[in-house]
């Protein structure tokens, strides 16, 4: 899997600055009393790759005042991941960090620069720097679950394994949460991040599950649309006379005879009249005007047909134009009565107004819901306003299409009458020919009757077979659904399986290398585990209580971490960044052994690694002198000032 290092951090700012060494693989000490800014470093480091740090946050209680009240300041890191460098830059109080690949040369020329810039907070679909970061250490962007919401894991999830911050209570094992909650901080989301850093079949059950879930989505949503289309096809179907429902096939069949009807009634009407009425001179003008005349009044059904269905559209148009602008206006009313009283919250009394804290799968009331449903009457007033914008370009285009549905029907009025004109001119000409106009009028009638029968017969079931048609592919398209959400169970029964499996092994070695720490580090620990719910430290069956233990407990938990993965191809990428650990308490003597372990580290494929770490002067095993690459005091700080650059 995907090795990650640092190699450079930088601060950049107006009033202060700070350029560490280049950093190699191995282990790289940062040596500095208290105060000096070993846990800034670290804190530049976690902000680069996309971190909140509290310290960093004007609004915070507690600031870094150096970093706060500077101006034009960013963070810059070279990193490098499976032998590809990289830059980071990040200014402060910015959501996003732009990435440049270094440049390298092929064949004596430098390649062009690539820099893109990636948001740090997800919106919508768009590719976070988390996304990125995963991609490149070959980690996918795992989907969890979690009473009823659904949210992606990213790398700074991940580094509350791999960041080891000074904490003041080193029995929590995991980096605090950036935004702490009841969801980001539950059991579920700590057992996510320790599967998915130890395990490559667990990684792949987590994204197999998160397909299964949006197929399962998928396949609700194709359904729900089926059939709510299929209740419209049968209404529009009973409405147009068709009572028997049936399909394409079927359809088919009957349209083809009807073509076949209408065709043969058109033959009809052009041999209609032969009969004697006049010379045959006189026989062929009449019939030139008899089938010209049928030809109008064919016109003219069929544009009061037109005429009618112009009608019908243009009143449903009214009534949807009359039902949105009572949509928008109401959507306004609630937009302006949350600007005056801050309606838009699920946990508001409807009545006083006052704030309820509201059990998570029960309403106000107390009565059992579902989340979904319960949350789906509940906007923000971003979405509101994104639902008033559609209402309003919605009813733009229904008036739009009222004003061109009324504009065709002036058009087919206009045509009306000039065909009534042209009808009312044949007639009279007929006449004058010494035909009968009602016996020509009558069996005309008669046949443009039969003919106009089987138009309509033909044009509902050409309409028919179009619905159907449609029915038939969202049929498909839900059937595909379905198949493919049985697909995604089936990989996630299989995944789960061999999880298991997986888990129980790296789990038993996890043990074995904690132990083996433990035992070597605290003399009074027998042994030295962790629980099988919860994967954190049970120390000599959980009996264990005295305080030496603690700091090791934690840190020898993240070694433990890398030695995984320097035993096997894990997802975990092989860096660890340790502020300070000895602030929350432990000797020297066993501040040195713990540390030490680090030297015991079993790397049989010589994989390469990472640890950055932080200690006081001189709080490391004397080999460990030479691993020390910047040092700090009180007199030379992390962050320089400017004007003691310049002098």
């Amino acid at each position: 899997m995907g090795f990650l290092s640092i190699k450079k951090v930088e601060y950049i700012g107006d009033k202060y600055y700070f350029q560490s060494p280049t950093f190699d693989d191995g282990v790289s000490i940062i040596e500095g009393p208290n105060g000096t800014g070993k846990s800034t470093f670290f804190n530049l480091i976690y902000y680069g790759l996309g971190g909140r740090v509290e310290e960093f946050d004007p609004t915070s209680p507690e600031v870094h005042i150096e970093v706060v009240n500077d101006s034009n300041n960013l963070i810059r890191l070279v990193i490098e991941i499976d032998s590809e460098l990289f830059t980071l830059s990040r200014r402060l109080r910015d959501n996003t960090i732009t990435v440049i690949k270094a440049m390298q040369e092929v064949d004596g020329v430098a390649a062009e620069l690539q820099a893109d810039t990636y948001p740090i907070f997800r919106r919508e679909e768009t590719k976070t720097f988390s996304d990125w970061l995963l991609e490149k250490l070959s980690i996918p962007v795992v989907d969890i679950f979690q009473g009823g919401k659904q949210f992606k894991l990213n790398f700074t999830d991940l580094a509350r394994l791999i960041y080891h911050n000074q904490s003041p209570d080193p029995h929590g094992i995991y980096k605090p949460a950036d935004a702490a909650s009841f969801v980001s901080d539950s059991l579920e989301i700590r057992r996510a991040i320790f599967q998915i850093l130890i395990g490559k079949t667990l990684m792949e059950l987590y994204a197999a599950i998160g397909l299964q879930k949006n197929a399962e989505r998928d396949f609700l949503a194709a359904k729900s649309v089926h059939q709510e289309y299929e209740d419209i096809v049968n209404h529009l179907l009973r409405a147009s006379g068709i009572n028997e429902i049936s399909n394409v096939k079927a359809l088919n069949e009957r349209i083809e005879e009807l073509e076949t009807q209408v065709a043969s009634l058109l033959i009809s009407r052009k041999a209609f009249s032969r009969g004697q009425l006049g010379s045959a001179q006189a026989q062929l003008a009449l019939d030139a005007e008899l089938r010209q005349a049928r030809e109008l009044e064919v016109q003219r059904r069929t544009i009061d047909e037109h005429r009618e269905q112009l009608t019908d559209e243009a009143g449903r148009l009214v009534d949807v134009e009359r039902a949105l602008e009572a949509d928008i206006q109401r959507i306004n009313k609630v937009i302006y009565a949350h600007g005056q009283l801050n309606l838009f919250s699920r946990d508001t009394c409807p009545y006083c107004l006052n704030d309820v804290l509201r059990t998570p799968g029960h309403c106000v009331c107390g009565q059992a819901v579902e989340e979904q449903d319960y949350q789906r009457f509940f906007y923000s007033p971003a979405e509101y306003f994104e639902i008033l914008k559609g209402k309003t370009k919605a009813l733009e285009t229904l008036r739009l299409a009222i004003r061109g549905v009324r504009e065709e029907h002036a058009h087919w009025n206009e045509e009306r009458d000039r065909v009534l004109r042209d009808i009312s001119a044949k007639r009279k000409r007929i006449e004058e020919a010494g035909a009968s106009p009602d016996r020509v009028e009558k069996a005309m009638e008669e046949l443009d009757e039969k003919l106009l029968e089987s138009r309509e017969k033909l044009a509902k079931c050409q309409e028919a077979f179009r619905l159907e048609s449609k029915l038939g592919s969202l049929l498909k398209r839900q059937n595909d659904k379905k198949t493919l959400l049985d697909r995604t169970k089936l990989e996630v029964q299989r995944l789960d399986g061999e999880s298991k499996i997986e888990l129980q092994n790296q789990i038993g070695e996890f043990d074995r290398v904690y132990n083996d720490f433990m035992t070597s580090v605290v003399a009074d620990c027998r042994s030295a585990a962790i629980d099988r719910q919860t994967y954190l430290p049970i120390i000599n069956n959980g009996q264990y209580r005295e305080h030496s233990a603690k700091v090791p407990k934690r840190f020898l938990y993240y070694l433990g971490l890398l030695q995984l993965a320097l035993l096997s191809d894990i997802p975990f990428p092989r860096l660890l960044l340790v502020d300070t650990p000895e602030t929350a308490g432990i000797d020297f003597e066993g501040l040195v052994k713990m540390l030490r372990q680090i030297e015991a580290l079993e790397n049989p494929s010589s994989k390469p690694f990472q640890i950055l770490f932080s200690t006081g002067v001189g709080k490391y095993p004397p080999e460990f002198a030479s691993k020390v690459v910047l040092k700090l005091s009180k007199e030379d700080r992390l962050l320089i000032p400017r004007d003691k650059q310049a002098s």
